[in-house]
Protein backbone atom coordinates (compact mmCIF):
# COMPACT_ATOMS: atom_id res chain seq x y z
CA UNK A 1 0.00 0.00 0.00
CA UNK A 2 1.39 3.57 -0.92
CA UNK A 3 0.66 5.26 3.11
CA UNK A 4 1.25 8.16 3.56
CA UNK A 5 5.04 7.66 5.29
CA UNK A 6 5.80 5.58 1.53
CA UNK A 7 4.10 8.71 -0.25
CA UNK A 8 7.18 11.16 1.89
CA UNK A 9 9.79 8.55 1.43
CA UNK A 10 9.56 8.35 -2.09
CA UNK A 11 9.32 11.99 -2.60
CA UNK A 12 12.49 12.48 -0.46
CA UNK A 13 14.59 11.06 -3.24
CA UNK A 14 14.00 14.17 -5.18
CA UNK A 15 16.46 15.68 -3.05
CA UNK A 16 19.82 14.76 -4.04
CA UNK A 17 21.53 13.91 -0.31
CA UNK A 18 18.64 11.21 0.03
CA UNK A 19 19.33 9.25 -3.38
CA UNK A 20 23.22 9.26 -2.18
CA UNK A 21 22.54 7.89 0.95
CA UNK A 22 19.56 5.04 0.05
CA UNK A 23 21.10 4.50 -3.54
CA UNK A 24 17.22 4.27 -4.76
CA UNK A 25 15.41 6.61 -7.31
CA UNK A 26 11.88 6.31 -8.42
CA UNK A 27 11.19 5.83 -11.94
CA UNK A 28 8.07 7.62 -12.91
CA UNK A 29 6.18 6.94 -16.04
CA UNK A 30 5.80 3.67 -18.46
CA UNK A 31 8.59 4.10 -21.18
CA UNK A 32 11.16 4.61 -17.97
CA UNK A 33 9.61 1.74 -16.33
CA UNK A 34 9.59 -0.49 -19.49
CA UNK A 35 12.74 0.20 -20.62
CA UNK A 36 14.23 -0.65 -16.64
CA UNK A 37 12.28 -4.20 -17.06
CA UNK A 38 13.77 -4.81 -20.44
CA UNK A 39 17.41 -4.33 -18.90
CA UNK A 40 17.05 -6.18 -15.84
CA UNK A 41 17.10 -3.53 -13.50
CA UNK A 42 16.67 -3.63 -9.92
CA UNK A 43 13.26 -3.27 -9.14
CA UNK A 44 12.05 -3.01 -5.91
CA UNK A 45 8.41 -2.47 -6.22
CA UNK A 46 5.86 -0.42 -8.81
CA UNK A 47 2.57 1.74 -8.05
CA UNK A 48 -0.19 1.56 -10.47
CA UNK A 49 -2.97 3.59 -10.63
CA UNK A 50 -6.13 1.87 -9.83
CA UNK A 51 -7.84 3.59 -13.21
CA UNK A 52 -5.57 1.08 -15.07
CA UNK A 53 -6.56 -1.72 -12.92
CA UNK A 54 -9.69 -1.83 -15.66
CA UNK A 55 -7.82 -2.87 -18.47
CA UNK A 56 -5.29 -4.79 -17.13
CA UNK A 57 -5.21 -7.85 -19.24
CA UNK A 58 -5.06 -5.66 -22.87
CA UNK A 59 -1.91 -3.57 -21.01
CA UNK A 60 1.32 -5.13 -22.19
CA UNK A 61 3.53 -2.95 -19.49
CA UNK A 62 1.56 -4.69 -16.41
CA UNK A 63 1.35 -8.15 -17.93
CA UNK A 64 5.14 -7.55 -18.36
CA UNK A 65 5.43 -6.73 -14.59
CA UNK A 66 3.23 -9.81 -14.46
CA UNK A 67 5.43 -12.15 -16.42
CA UNK A 68 8.64 -10.77 -14.38
CA UNK A 69 7.63 -11.40 -11.40
CA UNK A 70 7.72 -7.77 -9.91
CA UNK A 71 5.84 -6.67 -7.14
CA UNK A 72 3.20 -4.02 -7.71
CA UNK A 73 0.27 -2.98 -6.37
CA UNK A 74 -2.86 -0.95 -7.37
CA UNK A 75 -3.39 2.59 -5.70
CA UNK A 76 -5.57 5.83 -5.68
CA UNK A 77 -4.59 8.00 -8.69
CA UNK A 78 -4.57 10.80 -6.58
CA UNK A 79 -1.65 8.80 -4.18
CA UNK A 80 0.22 8.06 -7.28
CA UNK A 81 0.07 12.00 -8.71
CA UNK A 82 1.56 12.98 -5.04
CA UNK A 83 4.30 11.01 -5.82
CA UNK A 84 4.67 11.26 -9.84
CA UNK A 85 6.58 14.62 -10.67
CA UNK A 86 5.66 15.20 -13.81
CA UNK A 87 2.44 17.42 -14.76
CA UNK A 88 0.51 14.93 -16.01
CA UNK A 89 1.34 11.44 -14.90
CA UNK A 90 1.20 8.20 -16.50
CA UNK A 91 -0.30 6.94 -13.22
CA UNK A 92 2.52 4.33 -12.40
CA UNK A 93 6.13 5.02 -10.66
CA UNK A 94 8.83 2.39 -9.43
CA UNK A 95 11.45 2.18 -6.99
CA UNK A 96 14.44 1.03 -8.10
CA UNK A 97 18.05 0.56 -6.66
CA UNK A 98 21.50 1.96 -7.68
CA UNK A 99 23.58 0.35 -5.90
CA UNK A 100 26.69 -0.20 -8.20
CA UNK A 101 24.27 0.38 -10.73
CA UNK A 102 27.61 1.73 -13.17
CA UNK A 103 31.35 0.14 -13.46
CA UNK A 104 33.49 2.79 -12.05
CA UNK A 105 36.44 1.32 -12.46
CA UNK A 106 38.63 3.04 -15.17
CA UNK A 107 40.66 0.19 -16.43
CA UNK A 108 37.08 -1.19 -17.70
CA UNK A 109 36.10 1.74 -19.03
CA UNK A 110 35.84 1.83 -22.99
CA UNK A 111 38.00 3.14 -25.55
CA UNK A 112 35.66 5.57 -26.81
CA UNK A 113 34.97 8.63 -23.92
CA UNK A 114 32.80 11.66 -23.01
CA UNK A 115 33.88 13.84 -20.96
CA UNK A 116 31.85 16.58 -19.11
CA UNK A 117 32.59 19.38 -17.67
CA UNK A 118 30.48 21.72 -15.59
CA UNK A 119 27.19 20.52 -17.31
CA UNK A 120 25.10 22.07 -14.32
CA UNK A 121 21.64 21.65 -16.37
CA UNK A 122 19.89 17.90 -15.62
CA UNK A 123 17.98 18.42 -18.94
CA UNK A 124 20.89 18.59 -21.54
CA UNK A 125 22.94 15.72 -19.39
CA UNK A 126 20.28 13.60 -19.27
CA UNK A 127 19.57 14.64 -23.24
CA UNK A 128 23.69 13.62 -23.72
CA UNK A 129 23.29 10.25 -21.90
CA UNK A 130 20.35 9.63 -24.53
CA UNK A 131 22.59 10.38 -27.38
CA UNK A 132 25.63 8.52 -26.30
CA UNK A 133 23.23 5.51 -26.16
CA UNK A 134 22.68 6.26 -29.49
CA UNK A 135 25.66 6.27 -30.66
CA UNK A 136 27.21 3.46 -29.27
CA UNK A 137 29.28 5.17 -26.56
CA UNK A 138 29.25 3.15 -23.34
CA UNK A 139 31.79 5.16 -20.74
CA UNK A 140 30.85 9.10 -19.16
CA UNK A 141 33.31 10.88 -17.30
CA UNK A 142 31.87 14.00 -15.35
CA UNK A 143 33.93 16.31 -13.32
CA UNK A 144 32.77 16.56 -9.90
CA UNK A 145 30.77 20.07 -10.23
CA UNK A 146 28.51 18.33 -12.98
CA UNK A 147 24.46 17.78 -12.59
CA UNK A 148 23.80 14.72 -10.89
CA UNK A 149 22.77 11.99 -13.54
CA UNK A 150 19.67 10.30 -11.27
CA UNK A 151 18.17 14.18 -10.48
CA UNK A 152 14.47 13.56 -12.13
CA UNK A 153 14.92 15.67 -14.34
CA UNK A 154 17.96 14.31 -16.11
CA UNK A 155 16.40 10.55 -15.80
CA UNK A 156 13.16 11.75 -17.65
CA UNK A 157 15.07 13.37 -20.20
CA UNK A 158 17.41 10.35 -21.15
CA UNK A 159 14.23 8.46 -21.65
CA UNK A 160 15.45 5.22 -20.60
CA UNK A 161 19.41 5.42 -21.81
CA UNK A 162 20.52 5.05 -18.30
CA UNK A 163 19.97 1.73 -18.33
CA UNK A 164 22.35 1.50 -21.41
CA UNK A 165 25.59 3.28 -20.34
CA UNK A 166 28.23 0.56 -18.89
CA UNK A 167 30.42 2.57 -17.29
CA UNK A 168 30.27 6.18 -15.39
CA UNK A 169 31.82 7.85 -12.36
CA UNK A 170 32.34 11.39 -11.30
CA UNK A 171 36.18 12.53 -10.90
CA UNK A 172 38.35 15.51 -9.91
CA UNK A 173 40.31 16.85 -12.86
CA UNK A 174 43.89 15.20 -11.29
CA UNK A 175 42.31 12.28 -11.72
CA UNK A 176 41.12 12.47 -14.97
CA UNK A 177 44.37 14.21 -16.78
CA UNK A 178 46.17 11.22 -14.77
CA UNK A 179 44.12 9.01 -16.50
CA UNK A 180 43.90 10.78 -19.87
CA UNK A 181 47.75 10.58 -19.79
CA UNK A 182 48.45 7.09 -18.87
CA UNK A 183 46.29 5.62 -21.28
CA UNK A 184 47.66 8.06 -23.83
CA UNK A 185 43.74 8.66 -25.05
CA UNK A 186 43.83 11.40 -28.13
CA UNK A 187 41.71 13.87 -26.48
CA UNK A 188 39.27 16.20 -28.46
CA UNK A 189 38.30 19.38 -26.46
CA UNK A 190 35.06 20.79 -28.30
CA UNK A 191 35.52 24.82 -28.47
CA UNK A 192 34.54 27.61 -31.40
CA UNK A 193 38.34 28.30 -31.88
CA UNK A 194 38.96 24.68 -32.71
CA UNK A 195 39.69 23.19 -35.94
CA UNK A 196 36.08 21.76 -38.11
CA UNK A 197 35.40 18.52 -36.83
CA UNK A 198 36.06 15.37 -39.33
CA UNK A 199 37.33 11.85 -38.67
CA UNK A 200 40.82 11.73 -40.74
CA UNK A 201 42.83 11.60 -37.77
CA UNK A 202 40.46 9.87 -34.80
CA UNK A 203 42.39 6.81 -33.44
CA UNK A 204 40.74 4.29 -32.08
CA UNK A 205 40.83 5.32 -28.51
CA UNK A 206 40.09 9.03 -27.89
CA UNK A 207 37.73 11.10 -25.52
CA UNK A 208 35.44 13.71 -26.40
CA UNK A 209 35.22 16.70 -23.70
CA UNK A 210 32.62 19.09 -23.25
CA UNK A 211 32.16 21.88 -21.24
CA UNK A 212 28.56 24.00 -20.21
CA UNK A 213 27.15 26.12 -22.79
CA UNK A 214 26.72 28.58 -19.93
CA UNK A 215 30.25 28.24 -18.30
CA UNK A 216 32.05 26.78 -21.01
CA UNK A 217 35.00 24.40 -19.85
CA UNK A 218 36.85 25.02 -16.69
CA UNK A 219 40.45 24.77 -18.20
CA UNK A 220 41.48 22.18 -15.54
CA UNK A 221 41.20 19.11 -17.77
CA UNK A 222 44.09 18.32 -21.17
CA UNK A 223 43.60 17.71 -23.89
CA UNK A 224 45.23 17.13 -27.27
CA UNK A 225 43.13 18.74 -30.07
CA UNK A 226 40.28 21.96 -30.23
CA UNK A 227 37.33 20.73 -32.84
CA UNK A 228 34.59 22.35 -33.84
CA UNK A 229 31.15 22.34 -35.91
CA UNK A 230 31.46 24.67 -38.74
CA UNK A 231 28.82 27.85 -38.29
CA UNK A 232 26.73 28.25 -41.51
CA UNK A 233 24.31 30.88 -39.25
CA UNK A 234 24.93 33.74 -37.03
CA UNK A 235 23.86 32.31 -34.13
CA UNK A 236 26.22 32.37 -31.38
CA UNK A 237 26.43 29.36 -30.41
CA UNK A 238 24.97 25.41 -29.77
CA UNK A 239 23.36 23.87 -27.36
CA UNK A 240 26.09 21.34 -25.66
CA UNK A 241 24.04 18.27 -26.41
CA UNK A 242 22.92 19.43 -29.86
CA UNK A 243 26.60 19.96 -30.06
CA UNK A 244 27.61 16.58 -28.34
CA UNK A 245 24.93 14.66 -30.76
CA UNK A 246 26.81 16.22 -34.16
CA UNK A 247 30.66 15.91 -33.03
CA UNK A 248 29.73 11.70 -32.00
CA UNK A 249 28.34 11.54 -35.36
CA UNK A 250 31.71 12.48 -36.71
CA UNK A 251 33.68 10.98 -34.43
CA UNK A 252 31.83 7.25 -34.41
CA UNK A 253 32.08 7.58 -38.23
Amino acid sequence: MLSLNKIKYLRSLERKKNRTKENKIVLDGRRLIDEAINNNVNIEYIWISNLLEINENKDELINKIKKNKIKFSYEKEKNINKVSNTKNSQGIIALISIVDFYNKELDKFDKKIIILDQISDPGNLGTIIRTCAWFGINSIILTENSADIFNSKCVRSSVGSHFFIKHCTYLSYNTINNFLSKNAILTFCADLNGNTINNKDVKNKWALLLGSEAHGLSGKINYDKKITIQKKGSIESLNVSVAAGILLNELTK
